[in-house]
């Protein structure tokens, strides 16, 4: 790489770590106006930044006011230093835990647009496939448990026009879902709480997911359990049980923070 790519390159870095530490300091969302006064850069290049950081699922840009505000992703990567100096029931512990007792991928994702990202992805051991489902990717919210999962929240008209983007977005015609069934199978998942894939996006591979309690400060959020469709589907009920006992200790977590 030439100097001058070097130097870009750096500076780049240096940018977006100054972006993510603002948030460290402020405890609120920002305007593109805001951060690029912040790191005296020009507009155009901060609202680039910021955008990309969005896409990555580190930032998450409110629909109303345009401002932006730092996701869990953000935590997660330091997360490992955290468990290790303070508490047994944070969100990455917890993962960890249940990768080690499941033997399954732990994923958790957020709303990207028609999508679901993946903000966390622990691969099983015997990852056999799983090697796509990595951090930072997308999947059709519509299909994706995770997504899918985050849908059980919403009402049949916000899913349907969801549905309607995800269709619209899809290269393939037979990946496209007709409205009466997607919204059938969106009634009976929250009957069940509970979503599941079941080979719609790998073949072969499935995930059953559950939407996570509202956490302080960050977007809806779902995790879910992949790994090989028939011994998921054998292990159904176990996988189900410990994927809400996870949401029951973020439960109370949660409630425990908002009461000090």
């Amino acid at each position: 790489m030439a100097a001058g790519g070097r130097i870009a390159a750096v500076k780049s870095a240096r940018r977006t770590i100054e972006a993510l530490e603002f948030f460290a300091e402020a405890h609120r969302p920002a305007s593109v106006t805001e951060m690029a006064e912040h790191l005296s850069a020009p507009l155009s290049s901060t609202s680039i930044l910021l955008a990309g950081l969005a896409r990555l699922g580190y930032l998450e840009q409110d629909p109303l006011d345009r401002r932006y505000r730092p996701t869990l992703r953000v935590m997660l990567l330091g997360a490992w230093l955290q468990d290790r100096l303070f508490g047994e029931s944070s969100l990455l512990r917890l993962a960890e835990s249940l990768r080690a007792t499941t033997g399954l991928t732990v994923l958790i994702g957020t709303q990207q647009g028609a999508s679901v990202q993946y903000i966390l992805t622990l691969r099983r051991p015997s990852a056999r496939g799983d090697e796509r489902m990595k951090a930072g990717m997308l999947r059709p919210i519509t299909r994706a448990a995770l997504g899918k999962a985050l849908l059980l929240q919403m009402t049949d008209q916000e899913a349907g026009r969801l549905l309607r983007r995800a269709n619209a977005e899809e290269v393939h015609a037979s990946n496209r879902i007709p409205t009466p069934q997607f919204l059938a199978d969106l009634r009976a998942a929250r009957a069940c709480g509970y979503a599941e894939s079941r080979g719609a996006v790998r073949p072969g591979l499935s995930v059953i997911a559950l939407p996570l309690p509202l956490l302080a400060d960050q977007p809806p959020l779902a995790i879910g359990l992949g790994g090989d469709q028939l011994h998921l589907e054998d292990k159904r009920e176990a996988v189900i049980g410990s994927l809400r006992n996870v949401c029951e200790v973020l439960a109370r977590e949660s409630a425990k923070q908002s009461r000090l």
